[in-house]
């Protein structure tokens, strides 16, 4: 299990349901590229330390762009319990790592959430998106890690579950997303067990780390269904390996508490 420095978006109902209908059935053309950089960088549990650059441009983790200030961690107004995990609820890639609050935003990013994510929430029937940003521990070595969650609400419980099977659809076909890198692998889904709806996760790998030959992104994506909401989880670092016991990766436990937000 890697140590301290593990190197790692309404329209009307009707309309989302047909979009949503017409991306299942695989018809359309993409819109164009909404990729975000994996500004996201630490060093893995049983390997030496991550690297010291920045972390290049690619499919997650950019900062929402938006006409006005995002709040702060804990200012936007939510349910209580409000949907999105705290920085502290949030598992740190060892028992260590702790994140820290970074930037909520009560509306969708302009670029892409997700690695994979080929159309934004409201366009595929969400009425509402929420998105925060979580920020690496102060200690140089964690400074380019990365993670947010999105939480996405539909006007229903069967709009949410065909926008959850399209986000499913686009793990299959986001090797094109990660080919101008010089190695990269898409991990198969793993299923979580949260009691409260479907959920699960795969690990996108990637690389090398400019700066650093010897390491790679491992970019954890994750998604549960609860009801007529969606969360997606994103923890993007950058290391030598991922080496964690099977069911017990820190995107296991992210998801899983995101679902306990959801229900």
């Amino acid at each position: 299990m890697p140590n301290r420095a593990p190197a790692r978006r309404p329209a009307a109902l009707a309309t989302g349901v047909a979009l949503v209908a017409l991306l299942l059935g695989g018809c359309g053309d993409e819109p164009a590229e909404r990729s975000d950089a994996p500004a996201s960088s630490a060093s893995s549990s049983t390997s030496t330390s991550s690297s010291s650059t920045a972390a290049p441009t690619s499919p997650s983790s950019s900062a929402p762009a938006s006409p006005s200030a995002p709040t702060s961690d804990a200012s936007i107004p939510l349910p209580s319990p409000g949907p999105l995990l705290s920085a502290a609820e949030l598992p740190g890639f060892n028992a260590d790592y702790r994140w820290r609050p970074g930037t909520t935003t009560p509306r969708e990013p302009a670029t892409s959430f997700g690695t994979c994510q080929r159309f934004g929430l409201l366009a595929i029937g969400a009425e509402r998106v929420v998105v925060r940003r979580y920020r690496p521990p102060a200690d140089a070595s964690a400074s380019h890690d990365r993670a947010g969650e999105l939480v996405a609400t539909f006007p229903d419980a069967a709009t949410a579950r065909r926008a959850y099977a399209v986000l499913g659809s686009w793990r299959e076909r986001c090797a094109d997303r990660l080919g101008r890198f010089r190695t990269h692998d898409v991990g198969a889904t793993r299923d979580v067990p949260t009691g409260a709806g479907p959920a699960g996760w795969y690990l996108l790998t990637y690389g090398p780390v400019p700066g650093n030959p010897d390491a790679h992104f491992f970019d954890a994506q994750g998604t549960a269904l609860v009801g007529s909401r969606i969360a997606m989880v994103s923890m993007v670092l950058a290391g030598q390996d991922y080496d964690y016991p099977a069911g017990r990766e820190p995107m296991v436990a992210a998801v899983q508490r995101a679902a306990r937000k959801l229900a």
